[in-house]
């Protein structure tokens, strides 16, 4: 497999539930918003039956501490291994590569349409999923009766959330918070090493063809922000199209894309003209999941971005 399909298949995961969701929406308008959390308990050990809201604001009930659990994002298996909660898994999805670990379970295949049977087989009790298809989503919970949580993070702050969340779920509160609480810490520790210094504009491509980018209530925009860069595609919002001309308008100090990309982006039609490639200020991660996938590895992408935004403040 070549490094640019390791991108797109990368790439692929991520947009496909951000596009799903706008198709859903759309044929059913009447879905009520997600409701609003309640607080974790600040007990250090779960009680059950637990009753919680996810983040598509739907009550899910849990029986049992889950002992047996099934993820069909990369972003939940992330997460289930950050809590120390690894051992629960009994199955994941193609795309899940990360920690080294997961790539050794069973597989259940993609997410759309997820693999009933291969699920089933796995006797889940707790199946994590994200947002996007909601008629997959419902399928598993309706008809075949089982626990699905969505975890759908939008911010970094959402993540902290749904950290949260999930160690309520699988009982590892205190795992959660100290995660949680270091995850900030990271986080404070750029924000002070970048404060006070000038905000270089940033464009971030998510893909080229058509031109897409991550805007406001996204945690790329986020991580940007914290970098002490400005992201010129806060002018709109979540993950979309952005023309060339919004890009020449702009004129942004850095281009992020893929690495892949990083050669032949001068070469395209109208990009030649950008400052970011004249100053040759064209930049892309060596892990793209860095910065795509939210769960705890997005502060190794805060940190390469406040690197590659202000590369004077990080010698070496």
């Amino acid at each position: 497999m070549t490094a640019n399909t390791r991108w797109r298949r990368s790439l692929g995961a991520l947009l496909l539930p951000v596009l799903l969701l706008t198709a859903c929406t759309a044929k059913s308008p009447q879905t009520p918003k997600p409701a609003i959390k309640p607080p974790v308990s600040t007990s250090t050990q779960t009680t059950y039956p637990l009753t919680v809201t996810d983040d598509a604001g739907r009550s899910v009930t849990l029986a049992a501490e889950p002992k047996r659990v099934v993820s069909v994002a990369p972003s939940n298996t992330e997460m289930l291994f950050a809590l120390g909660k690894g051992d629960l898994l009994v199955g994941r999805s193609d795309f899940d590569d990360y920690p080294p670990e997961a790539t050794k379970l069973p597989s259940i295949g993609g997410y759309v349409p997820p693999n009933y049977e291969a699920i089933m087989g796995a006797q889940p009790d707790l199946v994590l999923v994200i947002g996007g298809s909601v008629a997959e989503r419902d399928k598993l919970a309706n008809e075949y009766k089982l626990p699905v949580l969505v975890l759908d993070p939008k911010t970094l702050n959402d993540v902290y959330k749904d950290l949260a969340l999930l160690g309520q779920v699988v009982n590892a509160q205190p795992a959660a918070t100290k995660l949680v609480d270091q995850m900030k810490a990271d986080v404070a520790a750029v924000v002070t090493k970048v404060a006070g210094k000038p905000k270089p504009t940033v464009f971030y491509e998510v893909w080229h063809d058509p031109l897409m980018t991550a805007g406001q209530e996204t945690f790329i925009n986020d991580l940007i922000t914290l970098a002490g860069g400005v992201n010129i595609g806060a002018d709109v919002k979540g993950w979309t199209n952005y023309s060339l001309e919004q890009v020449q308008a702009k004129d942004p100090d850095l281009y992020i894309t893929s690495k892949e990309a990083v050669a032949s982006v001068g070469q395209r039609s109208g990009f030649g003209g950008l400052k970011a490639i004249k100053a040759k200020k064209v930049f892309g991660m060596d892990d793209p999941n860095l910065g795509v996938r939210p769960g705890p590895r997005l502060i190794l992408g805060l940190q390469w971005f406040a690197k590659t935004i202000h590369p004077e403040l990080f010698p070496g």
